[in-house]
């Protein structure tokens, strides 16, 4: 294995298992909470919705966080890093209490957005106002481990993953079950677990930031600060319109037969595993394309270029192989028997999203690497209003879920398309 492909390896292994981790959590909290009762399940699921949300909008802290540490760090500018990651965790806090602050003052209200029943409701409400104490802790962990990740150390990445999932299913079966206290025993089960998490993540921040030898450059405080929430807002745009295209090829799907909504939601829940690969490719290009170009070398044609474009290119082909002759398979173990039968236009469109999404998503990593967070949002953007309306006019003509993955599919297509051409021009 060549230098690149390492490098490329190292850096991307530990963070695929961090995105691995938070699903199967996900899966287990919804397990433990089925067996307290269907009402305690339906707590569970809204008040995760509204959770992971709110705490979506602030991806940033992760996604804009790692390029420039890794630039600074490049170049050497260590008392500007120090700055920079002072000031982005002081905003971790500052975020995390304002959020917690929102959802405890309006969760109420955007539970009532869900139509739930009454104990349906007071359940999410529990469930929800514990679970919020911890979203300091989480955006605190966000916040360490991609700063290490620009510092080069992505195994603790790995490492806070396992740490949070596994005391995440610790404390919630214990919690939960073993001293009774219910669908609240979950709530405070995640808090607790993000509370250890951020503080084992920022233990190990301060040492490595210690290591940095003193430097005498002037601090530009004006531009990181100018940095931080450009980028933040140009992440948090392009965040809204992707969510919101995912929201209508949900909603498109609910004026369709009860089979076809349930089909949907499976589908993409299947969709959102299969670039789980390439998303950890993309996060490490981050780093690695940021210090490449710190260091005056071109990106374009350079052998990290050809090795990400080659180990993309091999898991499109194997993710479109795969899922075209094991979609059914895979559908039936999820829903059961009576979805087997789907489609040849279907399994198709399934395998052609993820053939295209795979160059997409690495696209993502690459133009935030090479610091182009404006054509990053743009494309986004831009795919997701043409998704949107086409999603729509599709549906209006043909109402059937081939539809709603043609609009997809060409969402991704121009995602590609625009990724590869801004990506080219340095």
């Amino acid at each position: 294995m060549n230098n690149v492909k390492a490098d490329i390896w190292q850096n991307s292994y530990p963070i695929f298992i961090w995105l691995v981790t938070e699903p199967v959590v996900g899966l287990v909290d919804s397990k433990i909470a089925s067996m307290l009762g269907e009402t305690f399940l339906s707590g569970v699921g809204i008040g995760e919705t509204i959770y992971f949300v709110l705490v979506w909008v602030f991806i940033f802290l992760a996604y804009g966080t790692t390029p420039l540490v890794a630039k600074l760090n490049t170049q050497k500018k260590f008392q500007n890093l120090k700055y920079f990651i002072t000031y982005g965790r002081t905003m971790s806090v500052l975020l995390g209490v304002v959020a917690t602050i929102i959802i405890l003052f309006f969760s109420e209200s955007l539970i009532k957005t869900f139509q739930p029943t009454i104990a349906v409701g007071e359940e999410a409400k529990t469930y929800l106002g514990l679970r919020s104490i911890g979203i300091t802790f989480y955006l605190i962990n966000m916040h360490s481990t991609a700063v290490l990740r620009g510092l080069r150390f992505p195994q603790i990445t790995l490492r806070s993953a396992l740490l949070v999932s596994g005391l995440n299913i610790l404390f919630s079966y214990l919690f939960a079950v073993t001293l009774n206290f219910g669908i609240a025993g979950i709530g405070i089960a995640s808090s607790l677990a993000f509370f250890i998490t951020a503080v084992y993540s920022s233990y190990i921040q301060r040492k490595k930031v210690k290591l940095l030898v003193q430097t005498n450059e002037l601090v530009d405080k004006k531009y990181l600060r100018k940095k931080f929430y450009s980028v933040g807002t140009q992440i948090l745009l392009r965040s809204m319109f992707l969510t919101g295209f995912m929201t209508v090829l949900r909603n498109q799907a609910a004026i369709l037969s009860m089979r076809d909504i349930a089909l949907q939601h499976v589908l993409l829940q299947l969709w959102s595993f299969g670039y789980v690969a390439i998303d950890s490719v993309a996060i490490a290009s981050q780093t690695l394309i940021s210090e490449h170009i710190s260091k005056g070398l071109k990106y374009y044609k350079s052998k990290l270029y050809l090795n990400l474009i080659k180990l993309t290119l091999f898991f499109s082909i194997f993710l479109f192989i795969f899922s075209y002759f094991s979609l059914d398979k895979l559908i039936m173990y999820v829903a059961g028997e009576s979805f087997s039968q789907i489609s040849i236009e279907i399994r198709l469109l399934f395998s052609t999203s993820l053939l295209f999404g795979s160059f997409a998503f690495l696209w993502d990593g690459v133009l935030l690497g090479l610091d182009k967070v404006y054509e990053f949002s743009f494309i986004t953007v831009l795919s997701s209003i043409t998704g949107i309306f086409l999603c729509i006019y599709l549906v209006g003509r043909e109402p059937n879920l081939n539809s709603l993955w043609i609009a997809l599919v060409v969402s991704l297509v121009i995602r590609s398309l625009f990724g590869y051409a801004y990506q080219k021009s340095e």
